[in-house]
């Protein structure tokens, strides 16, 4: 009888101690690599986007993005400092090797499958692959 207790204790537990956040995002959640730079990749999840340069050439951005229907809309990008605080960005400078002209802008996203994403907007056109 006291196993059977212990047992029905860990089970709850168990269930009871993960806490698992769903994301509205769909296909878009994940790590993507710009198919014209190999080098760089854009990571989504949450209400976060990671834009790193895997080569180390450019400098890790962090940014907030929303994303409404075929719309995506990047804001808020910070310089990623390790071993200080994070540093917001006044230009667009250090984004423009990430695809991005501005510190607040918006892509229409063309295409959205499990393997492949389009971004475009006035200026640019950005294709992506999962991996």
């Amino acid at each position: 009888m006291k196993r059977l207790l212990y047992i029905i204790i860990g089970v709850t537990l168990l269930l009871t101690s993960c806490d698992k956040e769903d994301s509205a995002n769909g296909h878009l959640d994940g790590f993507w690599q710009m198919s014209s730079s190999p080098g760089i990749t854009w990571a989504f999840q949450g209400h976060i986007l990671e834009l790193r340069d895997v080569k180390k050439v450019h400098q890790d951005i962090v940014m907030s993005f929303t994303r409404e229907g075929d719309k995506l809309k990047l804001s808020d990008p910070y310089r990623v400092d390790r071993d200080s605080d994070d540093v917001a960005l006044k230009d667009a400078d250090m984004l423009i090797p990430y695809g991005i002209s501005n510190t607040s802008t918006e892509f229409r996203i063309s295409e959205l499958t499990s393997s492949r994403m389009v971004l475009d907007n006035n200026t640019t056109h950005l294709e992506f692959r999962k991996f």
